[in-house]
């Protein structure tokens, strides 16, 4: 059975993403990693700020998403500098939840060094807070910045982990499904014109359900395997905050982006 891992923040340093970077496991879920309150305030900042569309506005968010700009590299560095004053005006007085998942992520690797990605002394966007609304899903997908960001200094990584905290979550839907299954370029013939492939593409592979998250819970998982989120079906719009790890195992480091 291809099953996620699931934790509570205090056993947070036993967890090995070894197992989560060589696909032994699809996740791993760390329940109660940041305070309910913090993310009941972030979520009603959220609510009152300004947002950007993504998908032919099928999706809203805010923070720029590098797989948005492959083509527009200085449009993106210019999106991320401005989403470093967003993002202080949104955790203004409270715990910095891209701080505290930093150093969360160097206790589980002691011997690295973690930070922001930066290139020609720019630096890349911290993170990507996205807002899901009732009848909203994200179809099956893959997350792969050595293949979609040759463009950029970030395609040389050895390894990629995404890093998704829920902030707040709707009454039903929007379960993540991941599947025993990594991306291949003649995948690509599956890929749907404007985002993600067709369920097609996964319909015999074994797959993960993970739901019944909670505001506060960390999802770490390798995003090379396939997989999307279910259907929102509560009227409350589920909200998250996202980012990527990239692994430099020669220099042992990680850097983080969006």
């Amino acid at each position: 059975m291809w099953e996620s891992a699931a934790v509570n923040t205090s056993q947070a340093n036993e967890v090995n993403l070894e197992h989560v970077l060589s696909g032994k496991i699809p996740a791993t879920v760390i329940h109660n990693f940041y305070d309910e309150k913090y993310c009941q305030t972030i979520a009603n900042r959220v609510e009152n700020h300004s947002q950007d569309n993504f998908q032919n506005g099928k999706l809203r968010h805010i923070g720029p998403f590098l797989m948005s700009y492959v083509t527009s590299k200085k449009k993106y560095f210019e999106d991320a500098k401005q989403s470093q004053r967003t993002f202080e005006r949104i955790f203004c007085g409270i715990k910095n939840p891209i701080i505290h998942i930093y150093n969360s992520i160097g206790k589980m690797f002691p011997d690295y060094s973690i930070s922001l990605a930066h290139e020609f002394k720019k630096d890349y966007s911290s993170a990507i807070i996205r807002i899901h609304e009732k009848g909203k899903s994200i179809p099956v997908h893959k997350d792969n910045v050595k293949y979609e960001g040759k463009e950029y200094a970030l395609s040389n990584i050895d390894h990629q982990l995404s890093c998704v905290l829920h902030l707040q979550e709707s009454e039903s839907g929007g379960n993540l499904v991941m599947y025993n299954k990594q991306w291949k370029k003649e995948d690509e013939r599956f890929r749907n014109i404007d985002f993600g492939y067709s369920s097609r593409l996964t319909e015999s592979s074994e797959s993960c359900k993970i739901s019944k998250f909670k505001a506060g819970d960390l999802v770490i998982m390798n995003p090379r395997y396939y997989h999307k989120v279910t259907k929102i079906a509560g009227n409350t719009p589920r909200i998250t905050l996202g980012m990527f790890l990239g692994f430099h195992r020669k220099e042992r480091k990680i850097v983080a982006w969006a």
